[in-house]
């Protein structure tokens, strides 16, 4: 108990040094904010030890579907910067391409472009990230611009949305009718921003900072805060302060202390000189999924790749270890990874690439289709064997330029 107590009051003192900020410029004291029933301390670097189970994806998983997406002139994808997925499309924006691209999302035919490169009024340089709200209105986010730009799902430009702080390619989620983006970067006055909540004239409603002390000459060595989204309240992991803060429209507050301990990363500028201790040494953590039994999040140490799994119910912790198939200096490279038991895509599955607020995808594409399939075809024990084979049926009808398939894999509720 007196364990436990230790880390609520570190959480405490680490929340405490974040600010969260209101519209009208006043910052909201510490008790104010919100906590909910089921802040929690997990203080998964205690023993990090193998726990020997299997780290199968049917425990957070319960079904997935594919979409070929259709190829055209117009539509062609020459790989896949970012996707989002809601009720009726699939928007992506891809390398190389001058607008975002719209599909079906039941019958992945493609639809139009939205968004034109220019230097004039709603014109934007490149496209980067996306986002799609209520089936109506696309954001996109535009290399070397400060700003999102919002188009009519028809593909009419709206306005030009001003960013603050200034930030190029943010995250982004939306509650009614305000924008969330998390910028992740430290400017050099030690100022880190995680949570910025913001309406259509780029006027902030809500922010979360962290002030690091010290003198600093350039930006930074820090991580983008982690995003995910469970029961509809958005959530984003601050490596700044190793805590899970919840986003509403109306609070910014703390649900998770996760401690990195004697593993955490060394704040310093981009200016000091590092080795490669500096990032093998520290946790660098890699994504987070949650669903109503378990927290499971990602990270590499020490040349490995590591993923923890916090139960929900009971607070019982647990840990695996795996070697890298192509280690590098820095990181673990294309890990084992969670074996996929739903489907038998077993190619490297180490962290989640949402689409949307429960769904995850996956690529099969031209360059990795072969691969894939091997894997497939050999895997056993699958949960769906009839998805399996739907999956095996679409690889082979996969041309050497055709637009990639997506496998949408839901979480768990």
């Amino acid at each position: 108990m007196k364990k436990y107590l230790f880390f609520l009051i570190i959480a405490i003192v680490f929340c405490s040094s974040c600010q969260h900020k209101a519209s009208n410029k006043g910052t909201v004291t510490n008790d104010t904010i919100v906590e909910e029933p089921a802040f929690r301390v997990i203080n998964f670097t205690e023993n990090l030890t193998d726990c020997g189970k299997p780290l199968v994806l049917s425990d957070i998983v319960d079904d997935v579907e594919y979409l070929k997406l259709e190829t055209t002139e117009k539509g062609f994808i020459a790989g896949i910067e970012d996707v989002k997925m809601s009720g009726k499309y699939i928007i992506l924006t891809s390398f190389m391409v001058d607008h975002a691209l719209l599909f079906d999302r039941v019958t992945g035919k493609f639809i139009r472009t939205i968004g034109k490169v220019g230097q004039g009024p709603g014109e934007l340089l490149s496209p980067c990230y996306v986002g799609i709200q209520n089936d109506s209105i696309v954001y996109i986010s535009s290399t070397y611009t400060y700003a999102l730009f919002a188009h009519k799902i028809t593909g009419e430009f709206i306005k030009k949305i001003p960013l603050e702080p200034n930030v190029q390619y943010p995250n982004m989620n939306f509650i009614d009718d305000y924008i969330i983006h998390y910028p992740g970067n430290a400017n050099i006055t030690g100022l880190y921003a995680n949570v910025y909540v913001q309406d259509w004239d780029g006027n902030v409603i809500q922010e979360s900072v962290h002030q690091f002390p010290g003198k600093f000459t350039e930006n930074l060595w820090l991580n983008s805060p982690i995003v995910w989204t469970y029961k509809g309240i958005h959530n984003a992991f601050s490596c700044a302060t190793d805590t899970v803060y919840a986003v509403t429209k109306d609070s910014i507050y703390p649900r998770y202390y996760i401690p990195e301990g004697k593993y955490k990363r060394e704040i310093c500028d981009r200016h000091t000189k590092v080795n490669w201790d500096f990032f093998t040494d520290a946790i660098q953590m890699g994504s987070i999924a949650e669903t109503r039994d378990f927290l499971l999040f990602s990270f590499d140490l020490h040349q490995k790749y590591w993923f923890c799994r916090y139960n929900k119910h009971n607070s019982e912790i647990d840990i695996w270890k795996q070697d890298s198939t192509e280690p590098t200096k820095a990181y673990a490279k294309k890990p084992v990874g969670i074996t996929n038991d739903i489907d038998g895509y077993n190619l490297s599955l180490a962290g989640f690439r949402y689409i949307d607020d429960r769904h995850f995808v996956r690529f099969i594409t031209p360059d990795n289709a072969d691969e894939i399939k091997k894997i497939v075809t050999e895997s056993t024990n699958v949960k769906f064997p009839e998805k399996r084979q739907q999956l095996l049926e679409l690889i082979d009808s996969l041309g050497p330029d055709d637009n990639p398939i997506l496998a949408i894999y839901k979480l768990k509720d």
